[in-house]
């Protein structure tokens, strides 16, 4: 299994009908079946509070450059 941290991630969408109106739901996987698997797995999830803000964070320079170094060691 791949933590955030490896591979390339993308971003899918996955529409659904609630209460008379249409929802969609991101979810970030490998591929289009890992996204399918993500969410099945939903089911599972348990609620753990209202998200009230969201921050960016940017990579600093030593992030960005120790990143670089894993990327060139595991090749």
């Amino acid at each position: 299994m791949m933590t955030s941290s490896e591979g390339n991630f993308q971003r899918y969408l996955f529409e659904y009908k609630f209460d008379n109106a249409e929802w969609a739901i991101e979810i970030v996987a490998a591929d289009p079946a890992e996204a399918r698997e993500r969410l099945k797995a939903i089911s599972w999830a348990q609620y753990k509070g209202e998200i009230f803000a969201k921050i960016p964070v940017t990579p600093g320079p030593l992030t960005r450059a120790l990143s670089r170094i894993r990327s060139a060691l595991s090749i």
